[in-house]
């Protein structure tokens, strides 16, 4: 890789080797989640492929710092970042709400700026504008029942979940990242330039294989589509396939060298 723009806070690198010749990936989490939920997709993934993570603020190290609640707000921030990286080849992926900001981003980094990722992967998430499943008041719910329904996305660990210290710790951003999709609204826009890869769990209770390939309508060509074993949280218990369908299409991309 080349010159290493300066440290954003919005952009955490995972990778500890810096190859020539490489590729960026980088990687939006899930709602409530930060860079952490990527720790260890260096290691699995090829060299050349240089992992960075999207960290919000008001969670992990930037704990103490105000969560963002709009969309607007966080492509505010993310898109400049992103900018700074746009001189190289990169990639996107998103998982969730992640899927969301990341397709955002990539609009308006094609709109405003011209420039393009050689491939996005979207995750987890239903095709827009379908993405609220009738729920768009999670981020309103009394804390007892949003702890359930975090329980019922069987994201978080149990005892987590009944730690109130954790608890009060967590939940606000939580709450800003519900809020954040509560207040999307999708806008009719041209079909990517990249290629997208779309993933889902087999068993994901907010995200089925029809809604998977709803995503045909907002892309060009064949709907690339990949299902692997897991619950909507599967990018953590399929992460080695996951990893491995990325790396062989960012290969395939002819951007990265391989191994």
């Amino acid at each position: 890789m080349h010159g290493i723009p300066p440290t954003q806070p919005w952009v955490q690198r995972l990778s500890k080797t810096d190859p020539p010749g490489g590729i960026r990936l980088f990687c939006f989490p899930y709602a409530g989640g930060g860079a952490s939920s990527f720790r260890g997709w260096a290691d699995l993934l090829p060299d050349e492929i240089d992992v960075h993570a999207i960290q919000p603020p008001g969670r992990e190290e930037r704990l103490f710092e105000d969560p963002v609640d709009t969309l607007e707000a966080a492509l505010d921030a993310v898109v400049p970042a992103l900018l700074e990286y746009s001189k190289e080849p990169f990639a996107l992926f998103g998982h969730s709400l992640g899927a969301i900001v990341c397709w955002e981003a990539a609009r308006v980094l094609r709109e405003d700026h011209d420039v393009e990722p050689v491939h996005m992967f979207l995750s987890g998430i239903r095709a827009l504008p379908a993405v609220h499943d009738g729920r768009r008041d999670l981020h309103t719910l009394p804390e007892a029942e949003l702890i359930e329904e975090l329980r019922r996305m069987n994201g978080t660990p149990e005892e987590i979940l009944r730690s109130a210290d954790f608890m009060r710790i967590l939940l606000p951003a939580v709450r800003a990242d519900y809020a954040m999709l509560s207040r999307y609204s999708f806008l009719p826009q041209k079909p990517p330039g990249a290629p997208v890869t779309v993933f889902g769990g087999t068993s994901d209770p907010a995200v089925g294989m029809d809604h998977l390939q709803q995503w045909s309508e907002l892309v060009e060509g064949e709907l690339d589509a990949v299902v692997l074993p897991g619950d909507h949280f599967f990018l953590h218990e399929s992460r080695k396939q996951l990893l491995e369908e990325i790396a062989n299409r960012i290969a395939g991309s002819g951007q990265s060298s391989g191994r």
